[in-house]
């Protein structure tokens, strides 16, 4: 994505909206839980599809997105293997423009809620002034 949007958290509950379709978060994903955990043919396109490119597992999609698969990797830098599970996942992401959000055409800005610690910050910044 570009530098000018921003991940933000979904609740369940938020409301996205595509031209005139209007889905909960919760909607879309379990959509994606169903798709991900069926022999679809979306999980057999992405398993034929990783073939194609000279990834071969021999496990079933659901497999890999349940349970994952034995496997271990070695991080850049790293002297030694690191056993552990590799699993793919589907998500829901949703990106904030510009930290704005258009309401009736007025641009309202996003702003962090207030810190417990900025009036602290603030006394000690002025102390030592």
């Amino acid at each position: 994505m570009e530098d000018k949007f921003k991940l933000i958290n979904c609740q369940d509950n938020d409301v996205v909206e595509f031209e005139e379709y209007m889905y909960r978060v919760t909607q879309l994903r379990q959509a994606l839980y169903k798709l991900s955990n069926s022999d679809s043919d979306l999980a057999q396109q992405l398993h034929q599809s990783l073939e194609e490119r000279g990834v071969y597992i021999n496990k079933s999609y659901q497999t890999l997105c349940d349970e994952g698969i034995d496997c271990e990797i070695l991080n850049l830098g790293s002297q030694n293997w690191k056993k552990g599970k590799l699993r793919f996942k589907l998500s829901v992401e949703f990106y904030v423009e510009d930290d704005t959000v258009n309401a009736n055409n007025d641009m309202l800005i996003m702003t962090e809620p207030d810190s417990p610690l900025d009036d602290l910050r603030r006394m000690i910044n002025d102390s030592t002034l």
